[in-house]
């Protein structure tokens, strides 16, 4: 039985092989700034300071179906929109007392986006958009606040134009929205995290 169930397997994969072959995958690195809130439950926002995000992406389009109009990708960046020095309005939490002195703030970011395109590979200009949600992981430190990590879903929009050098090498540029709810249990602190990604980058594309 098992013999059998793993000639099937390897004979649904023999059929998919080439199509996976035709298919138009994509990988991509990106770099730009990034401009971030933290708006907390206690004493409202609080600066953040204006950083670069960088990451990289990997992609896939179902051409090979008809569908060469949507897309699948996986997304993964890094930002670090450390807390400014600043003066926050009282609050009975101790962490965010009227001052605050500053901490390291880093992000790392996983989104799983769909993807609309407008097609045509006679077009060397392809605009694209997408939705998407994932995983954001903050850490924090220094200053006021104890060292901590926290996990919290994302939900991601984004919205692009590519510019095909050749069939394969794309620069492109790309406005990013990133949301996601943290909570530091050990400051006693839950914040709503809002970033604006402004990413320059290069796509290198396979199977186009």
């Amino acid at each position: 039985m098992f013999r059998r169930k793993l000639a099937v397997l390897f004979g649904i994969v023999a059929l998919c092989l080439p199509s996976l072959g035709q298919a138009e995958n994509y990988a991509a690195f990106a770099i730009g700034p990034n401009i971030a809130t933290l708006d907390t439950t206690d004493v409202g926002k609080l600066d953040l300071a204006n950083n670069l995000a960088y990451g990289a992406k990997l992609g896939h389009y179902f051409d090979d179906r008809g569908f060469n109009w949507f897309g699948l990708e996986v997304d993964m960046y890094r930002s670090a929109p450390d807390i400014k020095q600043q003066n926050v309005p009282a609050s009975t939490n101790r962490f965010l007392s009227q001052k605050v002195p500053g901490a390291d703030f880093l992000v790392h970011s996983l989104a799983f986006n769909a993807l609309v395109r407008v097609t045509g590979y006679q077009y060397k200009v392809e605009p694209y958009a997408g939705l998407g949600i994932g995983l954001n992981v903050g850490n924090i430190s220094d200053g006021n606040f104890r060292p901590e990590a926290s996990f919290a879903p994302s939900f991601n929009v984004l919205a692009g134009i590519k510019y095909f050098m050749t069939p394969k090498i794309a620069p492109f540029i790309e406005y990013k929205y990133n949301f996601a709810h943290f909570s530091f249990s050990r400051s006693n602190i839950t914040a709503d995290y809002r970033a604006n990604l402004f990413m320059f980058g290069v796509a290198f594309h396979f199977g186009r």
